[in-house]
């Protein structure tokens, strides 16, 4: 209000209206996250960032290229089944225990999406090249939610004569972003190894390892 009345605009100074702050307090509102199917709600006024980080029902945007679906992270599995199907060359299917073996060539693709043949996961391999190699990041489209089990993944490099590997947990994001937005977490290759395969190896354990 800019401390002046509504009706007349003269200045009311700092008065406050401990009844009418009461009565909006007291009021609930349902939160961003609703519409994909949270239920929980919130007071008037009350920030509620850490919530929908952390909410199950977080918007979660499809990986694939060129697709715009937006989501709840369940229904975003169930939509790249539906819309996405596995002979794509931008979707591949992905099973746990079973070793994956891919190439990238950076010239023309810089990430791979993969989808839990059982679970439906989409899981998001991407490289970031610099001056002196490239690194590749896992991550998972989920929210932060501790309902949604943690990943782990174990990448190798494979050249005929070396062979280089990297455990790693794979970060829960939302979507998909061009820019490296995370220091640890990834696997660096140098130079002379980028002309090579990636190898994957996926389990479950009490981490789910990809």
């Amino acid at each position: 209000m800019n401390k002046r009345c509504s009706f007349c605009k003269f200045p009311i100074g700092d008065i406050r209206c401990r009844a009418m702050e009461k009565v909006i307090e007291s009021t609930k509102v349902t939160r961003p996250n609703a519409r994909y199917g949270c239920k929980e709600s919130i007071a008037y006024g009350i920030e509620s960032s850490s919530h929908e980080k952390l909410c199950v029902f977080a918007r979660c945007s499809c990986p694939v290229l060129y697709c715009n679906y937006v989501g709840s992270y369940t229904d975003l599995k169930s939509h790249a089944r539906a819309m996405h199907s596995w002979d794509e060359v931008d979707l591949i299917m992905l099973v746990f225990d079973r070793p994956l073996i891919f190439s990238m060539d950076l010239r023309k693709k810089k990430m791979f999406f993969f989808q839990e043949k059982k679970d439906g996961d989409l899981i998001v391999v991407q490289a970031f090249k610099g001056s002196e190699g490239v690194s590749v990041t896992v991550s998972c489209i989920a929210p932060m939610a501790s309902e949604v089990r943690n990943l782990s993944c174990s990448l190798a490099k494979l050249t005929q004569y070396t062979t280089l590997r990297q455990g790693m947990m794979v970060k829960k994001i939302q979507k998909v972003s061009e820019e490296m937005e995370y220091e640890d977490g990834f696997m660096f290759i140098p130079s002379y190894m980028e002309d090579a395969n990636l190898h994957r190896q996926c389990s479950e354990s009490e981490y789910i390892h990809i």
